[in-house]
């Protein structure tokens, strides 16, 4: 089917449009070809070559592509991973960026030795992880990511014995965050103690700003004193410490994420004490994404 324009001696095809060309020069017909009508809320776009079509709207979506370059109206989400043990982190299909919070695990508090009538022990507390924050786009991210993220370090055992350090949490080698370290055991003596806490993690890299943790108490107390106390697990980031502090007991567990157990304490004639566990590490993706 043809449409005659009369005034210039013009045909076109149907649904094309006449266009002016400019002064002096014939009006002429588009090549394009547009829909005879329209309805509400539609937006015009070239479905092909010379073809312009009609997209209907959808409410709460824009008009985006996708990875193979076809638009639609597509609808906006946010989806969280979270992961408190090894695991891989694979995206969410349509993930356009995310952002990786992780969190060192915490260190365990120290242990204490047994006491005789005239001895005291206070051991120091773990120290909480390392937290770190990053924003990373699909392309960087790739298929996929190896995540580690270890358990909390172990409370020393019964006896004048270390807490072990947290150790490192990683998604990849895009980002990671160090683990707290293990508190100070702690021997028997007469005379007044302290016992250094263990440090708070760092040494992370990547990722767009991080923050140290935060350095276990010392153990501290004194022979006939009022004060006797294995060192509190400091919070993590995102993790409850063991305890404020011990008085007179074992440590207690840190709870939470990346957080670190508390030292133990031990008065006058008591059995050795064993530190409390840090806590675990910690990895959250929040995923901005498009379907």
């Amino acid at each position: 089917m043809v449409t005659n324009n009369a005034a210039n001696n013009k045909t076109g095809a149907s649904g094309t449009v006449l266009q002016g060309q400019g002064v002096g020069t014939a009006s002429d017909f588009s090549t394009a070809t547009y829909p005879a009508t329209t309805t509400s809320q539609q937006i015009l776009y070239s479905t092909a070559t010379n073809v312009v079509g009609q997209l209907t709207t959808a409410n709460s979506s824009l008009a985006a592509t996708n990875s193979s370059g076809t638009l639609a109206m597509r609808a906006l989400s946010v989806v969280i991973q979270t992961f408190t043990a090894n695991g891989t982190y694979t995206p969410t299909s349509g993930m356009l960026y995310c952002v990786i919070e992780i969190i060192g695990s915490g260190g365990g508090g120290g242990g204490t030795a047994s006491t005789t009538g005239a001895q005291i022990a206070a051991a120091g507390g773990g120290g909480s992880g390392e937290y770190a924050r990053g924003v990373f786009s699909a392309a960087t991210i790739g298929a996929s990511q190896a995540v580690t993220c270890p358990a909390g370090g172990a409370g020393g055992t019964a006896g004048a014995n270390n807490g072990t350090a947290g150790t490192t949490t990683s998604v990849g080698a895009l980002i990671t965050a160090g683990g707290g370290g293990g508190g100070t055991g702690s021997v028997a003596t007469g005379t007044a103690i302290s016992n250094q806490g263990g440090a708070g993690g760092t040494g992370g890299s990547g990722g767009s700003f991080r923050n140290d943790g935060a350095p276990g108490p010392a153990g501290q107390g004194s022979v006939g004193g009022a004060i006797l106390f294995g060192g509190g697990g400091p919070p993590g980031f995102l993790g409850s410490g063991g305890a404020l502090y011990t008085l007179i007991g074992a440590g207690v567990n840190a709870t939470g994420r990346g957080a670190g157990g508390s030292g133990a304490s031990s008065s006058i004639s008591s059995s050795a004490r064993a530190g409390g566990n840090g806590s675990s590490g910690f990895v959250c993706v929040t995923e901005y994404v498009i379907a």
